[in-house]
């Protein structure tokens, strides 16, 4: 009797990317992240630390990709900005 594999094994792990207001990968905080929680989160703090103190907040153009199955990079978020 043939044994299958558990359909969530067969699958990679997706991960996701930063990118700049032009899509393409962002030059600081090009990094794989494992959550879309995790990638926002690590954009957030290094944007803080950017902006001097007491500065009013200015919208930032991040887009956010994710991993697919072939290797490729699907867009999630449109850069803003």
């Amino acid at each position: 009797m043939a044994t299958s594999l558990p359909i969530s094994s067969s699958r990679q792990s997706r991960c996701y990317r930063l990118v700049d207001h032009h899509g393409q990968p962002h030059l600081e905080l090009d990094e794989h992240f494992d959550s879309i929680e995790e990638a926002w989160s690590f954009a957030i703090r290094w944007w803080q630390q950017q902006q001097p103190a007491g500065a009013p907040d200015t919208q930032v153009g991040l887009g956010l990709e994710v991993s697919t199955e072939s290797g490729s990079w699907r867009t999630l978020r449109h850069p803003q900005g």
